[in-house]
């Protein structure tokens, strides 16, 4: 079941109410998107578990955050560094 507004959190119907689902839809959407690989620069980063996100295309895998492969301490670091690509070994 998906609605226009909800999306996929309609599965959830009448239960926990609007916001709580739109919040959780908001975080969904970051989760199931592709990111961009540190490694070789495409967008084909996806999550294999919890914390752990693989490169479809080159096969790095990496540690990151449950829901986006990136931390707000990697967001902080890369803009002190002034966004310089970091070698992964």
């Amino acid at each position: 079941m998906k609605t226009k507004k909800l999306g996929p959190m309609a599965r959830y119907g009448p239960r926990y109410g609007y916001r709580i689902k739109k919040r959780a839809g908001e975080i969904e959407k970051v989760q199931r998107a592709k990111h961009e690989c540190p490694k070789c620069g495409r967008k084909s980063m996806k999550r294999k578990s919890n914390g752990v996100w693989e490169c479809t295309k080159c096969g790095a895998v990496m540690a990151g955050g449950a829901y986006s492969p990136h931390t707000g301490v990697w967001r902080t670091i890369t803009s002190i560094l002034g966004g310089k690509r970091v070698e992964m070994s």
